[in-house]
């Protein structure tokens, strides 16, 4: 009776904040993977550092067959592959350097919808990478937006470009334009990611009044897509019609026969 009464005691005495949850063991434990990928991924980086004399071919190829396992891999297997090239090439070479269609790892990794690599390199690629373009001006953020991707990558992205030094625009990455003039928020209307609309202009509004090289805003691309979500997304905005570049959405409206709630807030 007394072992008992003794046991109750120390339960006592550990009282409900040494108790840990199941929420709180999933997030330790995902820290701890976190934390032994990292560490994986930085000691490849550094035993890369003693390669010198690098050949642009073979950092290039490298750069090909990385972009492959993105795109067809695991994050477990893209680290292996990462740490077998460690003692025979410049890693940060390679990850520098512009692959196939002149798209960064970022931009293959946030097209290819892979979250974990994409975090992965973020960590590692230099500052310039976060908003490098390829062929068709697309930053990594651009192909976040068309291809579909999730707000977590949205929002790896952008909080990693706003953390960038020197740079007085905290918003640049959500304002950079491609080479149609679509931003971001353009390319995520066009192909009607709706969560990622929400999730964009909740970081910054101001993109949603500019038009592209089609002098179209991201509203009246909306406007030709008969889609309810996206328009309720964005015409549920306490907007200024009179800040709205290019084509007129509400010609739009009377064009392509839509009316109703959305035709009523432009006016």
């Amino acid at each position: 009776m007394n072992n008992l009464i003794a046991e109750e005691v120390k339960k006592d005495e550990r009282g409900p904040s040494m108790e840990v949850s199941e929420d709180e063991m999933d997030s330790s434990k995902e820290e701890e993977i976190w934390r032994g990928r990292r560490d994986r991924m930085n000691n490849a980086m550094a035993a890369s550092q003693a390669v010198a004399g690098q050949d642009p071919s073979k950092t290039y190829a490298a750069a090909c067959r990385l972009t492959d396992v993105i795109n067809n891999a695991d994050i477990e297997e893209f680290i292996s592959e990462i740490e077998s090239f460690a003692d025979r090439i410049d890693l940060f070479a390679v990850l520098k350097t512009m692959g196939p269609c002149n798209g960064s790892m970022l931009n293959c990794a946030a097209s290819a919808r892979k979250d974990d690599i994409l975090r992965l390199l973020i960590d590692s690629v230099g500052e310039h990478l976060i908003d490098a373009r390829d062929e068709w001006g697309n930053t990594p953020l651009h192909e976040v937006a068309w291809c579909g991707g999730s707000t977590r990558a949205a929002e790896m992205l952008i909080r990693r470009a706003r953390d960038l030094p020197n740079v007085e625009d905290k918003n640049r990455l959500l304002r950079s334009k491609n080479k149609q003039g679509n931003t971001a928020l353009h390319n995520a209307v066009i192909k009607r990611h709706a969560d990622l609309v929400r999730y964009l202009l909740s970081e910054d509004l101001e993109p949603v009044y500019w038009e592209n090289a089609f002098h179209r805003s991201p509203l009246y691309e909306a406007i030709l897509i008969d889609d309810s979500k996206l328009h309720e997304v964005l015409f549920s905005l306490p907007l200024e019609p009179s800040r709205i570049e290019g084509l007129p959405p509400v010609h739009g409206a009377i064009a392509y026969s839509r009316r109703g709630m959305y035709f009523n807030l432009l006016m």
